[in-house]
């Protein structure tokens, strides 16, 4: 099941208008999320909190990100490289893991065991 906005409705992407919506999961409230600016609105990614979207665009010939606002539609374009930029996704620093030595998992470097 697709991840739910907080109040359970659903993004998705509809083919025939290549554009993304938010539902219900009954399929009822149907409410256009982006407007059909360009081509192939697609692959949209909920945000952790419920509050945005990312989602993938044809603008130029070339895929672009953006992110929209499920509340205001304000969109965001957040490419802007001449290339194929698709599949956005979030990052949840809850769900990180540490990028600084962590005495506490006891790492062994492989040079340090080769010496020994």
């Amino acid at each position: 099941m697709p991840p739910l906005l907080p109040d359970g409705r659903i993004p998705n992407e509809w083919l025939d208008t290549e554009t993304i919506y938010i539902a219900n999961r009954d399929g009822t409230g149907l409410q256009q999320l982006v407007d059909e600016a360009g081509p192939y609105a697609q692959y949209p990614e909920l945000s952790p909190d419920g509050n945005e979207v990312l989602y993938t665009q044809e603008i130029n010939g070339k895929f672009q990100i953006f992110k929209v606002d499920v509340n205001s539609h304000i969109r965001t374009q957040l490419t802007h490289i001449d290339s194929r930029n698709t599949g956005g996704d979030w990052f949840d620093p809850a769900f990180a893991l540490p990028v600084s030595p962590q005495p506490q998992l006891l790492t062994t470097t492989w040079g340090a065991v080769k010496k020994k």
